[in-house]
């Protein structure tokens, strides 16, 4: 709340303007009835404001001590039946205290001794003269400021909840990132060490140019790696593209052996897949299928849309996976994708790792199709 309207809250505000009016108000009554309570005897009660003003005025004066009790009465280790009990009390009280006051004014308007006041009292119930307006207008009051009251702390229990709710997201969504960036710092590692390991291998066979290529396909690669760091989602395109400059390298170390396809629909090129996701599949594949069987060159990235998901597969036509290897799947790259998947997704997204007969191994992922924004 600004600080422009904190006085709206501010009990010494109220109180303060409670007692100016109420001495605004009892100044003018007893300054029109003067005359009267001076003593001068053509001076009447019947013509003072005392008594041609209505009896309602009193609420004016009752009105703290409503508010009063209503807060008092709202507090948690009060039980309802007996919150019940003083405030149908307080509404006799304060209808009795209404009848006296009307038995007062008549009795003196009619000059009479104040010991007929219980007289006056009787005979106006008598003739059915008591006024029970005040009990109803007490309960009714009592009534909307305990529907304020639940109105206002709802309010506030929800302010709190969404806020709460908010916190919570940010810290999930923080945490989730360092989560991410904690798996792809494992998988930076591995790639970088694989792909030394290649160029050492180069520099072994005196390949030097292709080891010259690879180092500078390599340099690209950090670079591109090092622009992701800092995202957990981007475009297909551009990991597509980055695909692409990966297989330069590896076509380097493999020669003529290895064929890569890529089957993309146009209409998945957009869509937000996580960063650096099928980077470490193609890695597995490259590793665990063309590197250990001479006769196998295919390496085939596919991606389609079906309804509300997309659909990728990496497959290479290399031997089937180990029974041990294809149950537990503990690769770095396998456990690193099914935890993001699992981070980003929940249970939205699923992860595959099977066999595709007569032979081959297919890496399949699925996860919800969303679009990037229009820039």
């Amino acid at each position: 709340m600004s600080l422009g309207k904190a006085w709206l809250r501010d009990w010494r505000f109220w109180g303060g303007l409670w007692l100016v009016g109420s001495a605004v108000l009892v100044g003018v009554l007893f300054w029109d009835a003067r005359a009267w309570l001076g003593g001068i005897p053509e001076a009447s009660f019947r013509s003072t404001a005392l008594r041609l003003w209505p009896v309602s005025v009193m609420w004016w004066f009752l009105a703290p001590l409503i508010f009063w009790l209503q807060v008092q009465l709202t507090l948690p280790d009060r039980r309802w039946p007996l919150v019940l009990a003083l405030h149908g009390l307080m509404a006799m009280l304060i209808t009795g205290l209404f009848i006296i006051i009307e038995a007062a004014r008549l009795m003196l308007a009619n000059h009479l001794p104040w010991s007929f006041l219980p007289v006056i009292i009787h005979d106006s119930r008598a003739v059915g003269r008591w006024d029970y307006t005040p009990l109803l207008i007490y309960c009714m009051a009592i009534f909307a400021l305990y529907a304020a009251s639940f109105y206002r702390q709802w309010r506030v229990g929800q302010l709190l909840t969404g806020e709460l709710q908010v916190a919570n997201a940010r810290l999930e969504t923080r945490l989730v990132r360092a989560s991410l960036d904690a798996l792809k710092m494992q998988l930076h590692p591995h790639f970088l060490f694989n792909t030394l390991n290649s160029i050492t291998s180069l520099i072994r066979n005196d390949r030097s140019r292709e080891a010259e290529e690879v180092v500078a396909g390599l340099g690209e690669l950090l670079r591109r790696a090092l622009e992701h760091r800092q995202e957990a989602m981007d475009t297909l395109e551009r990991e597509v593209n980055f695909l692409r400059r990966y297989f330069e390298i590896e076509r380097i170390r493999f020669q003529d052996r290895l064929q890569v396809e890529y089957d993309i629909m146009p209409d998945c090129l957009l869509a937000l897949v996580p960063c650096l996701m099928l980077q470490p599949l193609a890695e597995n594949a490259m590793k665990h299928g063309i590197s250990r069987d001479p006769a196998a060159r295919l390496l085939r990235l596919s991606a389609r849309r079906e309804k509300d998901q997309l659909v990728l597969t990496v497959y290479n036509d290399g031997p089937v996976l180990p029974k041990d290897e294809l149950v537990s799947g503990s690769g770095i790259g396998v456990q690193n994708t099914q935890a993001r998947l699992h981070m980003l997704y929940e249970n939205d997204a699923k992860f595959e790792l099977r066999d595709s007969p007569p032979h081959g191994v297919m890496a399949r992922i699925t996860l919800p199709f969303t679009s990037a924004p229009a820039k």
